[in-house]
C-alpha cells in the first residue's frame, strides 16, 4: 500500500526567483548610490566650510595690515620706491602691522601677487613681507627671491584687487582697478579684496578703509 503525501503548498519558481533578485539588486545598487551621493555632499560641505573658514581668517590678517598703512613713511623721501602701487593683481606698500611672526617690529614692506596655478587653472594669492630697515633701496627690492614668497589663498578661480578714488569736483568715490601714486595720490580710501572660488559660489570680499594720518 502506497502512501500519497501533499502539504499543500507551491515553491518558487525559477523565473520568480530571478525576478526577486534582480529587483533586490536594483534596490541595493540605488540605496548605496543615495548614500555614496549623500556622503560625497557631507565631504564637500566639509571641504566649503573649512575653505570659506580659511579665507576669512586670511581676510582679516591683511585686512588689519592694510587698514595700517604707513602713509608717513610711503610720502617721505622714499616715495618713489615705497610708494603704495597697486593692480589687478599686483600691491605693494609699507604697513605698520607685520603678519610674518618673525617682524615684530617697525614699518614693514608687504607685496602681494596673484599668480596662475601650475596647472594653468585657478590662482594663488602670494605674500612677501620684510621689515623696511632691512630694505635700503630699490636694489634690494630688485634682489626679491621666488622662495621669499608665501602662499595665502590657494586654488580659486579668481583673486582680485581694486582701489576706492575720491570722486573729483566732490562727485561720489569710484573704485578703479589699478592705481599709480603719482596720478592717483598718496593712497586709496580704501583697498577691496575679491576671492572666487569657483563658477558655483559667491565671491568673497575684503574691504579695508586706509585710515587718514593725523597731525
Amino acid at each position: 500500500m502506497m502512501l500519497r503525501m501533499s502539504s499543500g503548498k507551491k515553491g518558487f519558481t525559477l523565473l520568480e526567483l530571478l525576478l526577486s533578485m534582480t529587483i533586490l539588486s536594483m534596490i541595493t545598487v540605488l540605496a548605496f548610490g543615495a548614500l555614496r551621493l549623500g556622503v560625497r555632499s557631507w565631504e564637500k560641505g566639509e571641504k566649503t566650510v573649512e575653505t570659506k573658514q580659511r579665507v576669512r581668517i586670511v581676510l582679516n590678517l591683511l585686512q588689519r595690515q592694510f587698514a595700517s598703512m604707513d602713509r608717513t613713511a610711503m610720502e617721505g623721501d622714499t616715495a618713489n620706491v615705497f610708494a603704495f602701487r597697486g593692480e589687478d593683481k599686483t600691491l605693494s606698500f609699507l604697513s605698520r602691522v607685520a603678519l610674518v611672526p618673525g617682524n615684530l617690529y617697525g614699518t614693514v614692506y608687504a607685496k602681494y601677487e596673484v599668480r596662475k596655478n601650475d596647472d594653468g587653472e585657478g590662482e594663488t594669492l602670494a605674500f612677501y613681507e620684510k621689515n623696511r630697515i632691512f630694505l635700503p633701496g630699490a636694489e634690494s627690492l630688485e634682489k626679491i627671491r621666488e622662495e621669499d614668497f608665501h602662499d595665502l589663498l590657494k586654488g580659486f578661480q579668481d583673486i582680485s584687487f581694486s582701489y576706492l578714488k575720491p570722486g573729483e569736483e566732490d562727485g561720489p568715490p569710484e573704485w578703479q582697478d589699478t592705481w599709480d601714486p603719482d596720478a592717483d595720490g598718496p593712497v586709496p580710501l580704501a583697498v577691496r579684496l575679491t576671492v572666487e572660488e569657483d563658477e558655483t559660489s559667491p565671491p568673497i570680499g575684503m574691504l579695508a578703509r586706509i585710515v587718514a594720518e593725523t597731525g
